[in-house]
């Protein structure tokens, strides 16, 4: 899977700039969580601006998502997840941050346009006509 987990803990700048220089040198992606832990409500809570330190000022695209369901899926709480429930993932178009600065202010404006996006996705749609 060649996943590189960041413990909330124990992780430092070091780790940020080890994925932002694989995400510019290597053709790979990465999966952010950019909230920095697991929502205790379910709703989506404010983004940290770590994001912003790995795309700020590269040609990275951006693809924000949003997961509905996971919550009741897998709450906080439990050891597993649940049977029975279905988790939907909406994916936006993806963004380019080229532009902006890497710097706090670029970083913290990134992940409040990200937040922004995936809370549009999370907003209710008539239903989707599926068609084959």
């Amino acid at each position: 899977m060649n996943a590189l987990p960041m413990w909330r803990n124990n992780c430092g700048r070091h780790a940020i700039e080890e994925l932002r220089s694989r995400l510019i040198e290597e053709p790979c992606g990465f999966i952010l969580f950019p909230e920095g832990t697991r929502s205790r409500t379910g709703e989506i809570a404010p983004f940290k601006p770590g994001l912003g330190m790995i795309v700020a000022g590269t040609s990275v695209p951006v693809v924000p998502c949003h997961l509905d369901g996971a919550h009741q899926a897998w709450p906080p709480q439990s050891k597993w997840p649940k049977d029975g429930h279905h988790i939907r993932v909406r994916c936006g178009n993806a963004l380019n941050f080229a532009s902006i600065e890497n710097n706090r202010d670029g970083w913290c404006r990134i992940a409040a346009d990200l937040e922004q996006a995936v809370r549009r996705l999370s907003e209710p749609r008539p239903a989707e006509q599926i068609t084959g």
